[in-house]
């Protein structure tokens, strides 16, 4: 928006930028007062403290401790409704309203707590400075300007100058973000719900503990493979290889999309839509390495042993996308093996403690080839893995459509806070 628009629209400039006509502009200090019930710490009583997180995560609760352990720390009383800061990382987000359970605990002076004046609401300064504009204003009032373990004295705090709309405008405009915000928590709180019920339908179905009818007889005893599955080594139903195709771009090789490291980690499916990086490779490595639908790659790489061996399965048709270093390409016999169903055996946990207990290193852990090539898996009919596969999978796309839906909610909430808090969208009062 032009300077013209802005003035044409009946904005004006301020210390935070444009802002309506009739919104005001004002110190910190005059629209907050700090609340400070100074705590007198005893030795023989119990404390507990409280902590704001960064980027955004909110209270934290520490362990209830003895006053002889706090010292001589300068410990006030909290204050349900209060604007609260954690000043050495305000602008990360860390910055909270303290509810009722802060009702009796004490937080150190790194959390100085404010209260509104009648002419503020503090919900909207907590969507203030969760804001892109509010951080900056954090940002630029730290010492330094900017940067890690730089503290914002109160001092530069009382100075820093908000918006100030009409009160009841700060009040509905607070309402509507947290509307948001109750639906983004709903959507996780689903999320988390769908994939608990997933986890414990792998764990029931990859053992056979519960069977789909037609298929035999669940099994009765924990660690039996179920009548009528086979046990075999993963070298023997599918062809294990270590690519070393790197994301390097070098002279005179074939230009390729390389599917690396975090594509799998942070991926059950690898599909055509997903943006692949740029690299080079060789023609016997395109030869070898070239994704095709049904491989499976793993992580053979982690930086803990309980993080190793993370799989994902190719389920479209790829045009030169190949597998990156750091992985192991699984190519099953498609005529034994459902991909899907062999990605879920790989992510169960009988076979993620397995690699877990032989990868190799001290700092950053490995698996070898042999690992990989010798783990045993439990092999259903082929109609049976398909079943369990089908169910997993519907389970997964029920998942992915809430997710679409998280990252939906969350584009919405940025756009209406980039649009509220500064006044070019208004709100009826």
């Amino acid at each position: 928006m032009t300077v013209q628009e802005q003035l044409s629209g009946g904005f004006r400039k301020t210390p935070v930028g444009w802002l309506p006509a009739d919104w005001r502009c004002l110190p910190f200090s005059e629209v907050f007062r700090r609340v400070a019930l100074s705590v007198e710490v005893k030795p023989d009583a119990n404390y507990r403290e409280i902590g704001i997180r960064s980027h955004g995560k909110g209270v934290f609760f520490k362990e209830e401790v003895k006053g002889s352990v706090l010292g001589e720390k300068r410990v006030f009383r909290c204050q349900p409704g209060t604007l609260c800061f954690n000043i050495v990382f305000a602008w990360e987000q860390a910055v909270a309203i303290l509810g009722s359970e802060c009702q009796g605990l004490i937080a150190s002076h790194r959390f100085p707590m404010y209260k509104a004046k009648p002419s503020a609401n503090e919900e909207f300064y907590l969507w203030f400075f969760k804001s892109k504009r509010g951080k900056h204003g954090l940002i630029l009032a730290s010492p330094g300007g900017a940067g890690r373990n730089k503290t914002l004295g109160q001092g530069e705090l009382d100075f820093l100058y908000v918006p100030v709309p009409p009160v009841q405008e700060q009040c509905r405009i607070a309402r509507i973000l947290a509307t948001w915000d109750r639906a983004i928590e709903q959507t996780e709180r689903l999320i988390a719900a769908k994939r608990g019920r997933k986890q414990a339908l792998m764990q029931q179905l990859l053992t056979g503990k519960v069977r789909f009818p037609g298929f035999g007889k669940p099994v009765a005893k924990t660690g039996t493979s179920p009548e009528g599955w086979k046990t075999v080594r993963l070298n023997d139903v599918a062809e294990v290889m270590f690519s070393g195709v790197d994301k390097k771009t070098n002279p005179g090789e074939i230009p390729v999309s390389l599917c690396n490291y975090t594509d799998v980690y942070s991926n059950e499916y690898i599909t055509q839509s997903m943006q692949f990086m740029a690299a080079t490779a060789s023609p016997s490595e395109v030869e070898r390495f070239s994704l095709r639908r049904g491989d499976v790659m793993v992580t053979k790489d982690s930086e803990t042993p309980d993080d190793i061996g993370v799989p994902a399965v190719v389920v479209d048709d790829l045009a030169n996308v190949i597998c990156g270093y750091h992985l192991a390409l699984i190519r099953p016999d498609l005529a034994r093996v459902d991909p899907v169903f062999l990605s879920k055996q790989l992510a169960h946990d009988r076979i993620k403690n397995e690699f877990a207990r032989k990868a190799n290193g001290a700092t950053r852990y490995g698996l070898t080839n042999s690992v990989v090539q010798d783990v045993i898996v439990w092999l259903p009919p082929f109609d049976e893995q398909h079943s369990i596969a089908g169910l997993l999978g519907c389970c997964d796309r029920d998942i992915g459509c809430l997710c679409q839906r998280l990252d939906a909610l969350k584009e919405q909430k940025k756009g209406l806070m980039q649009r509220l808090l500064t006044g070019r969208v208004r709100v009826r009062t």
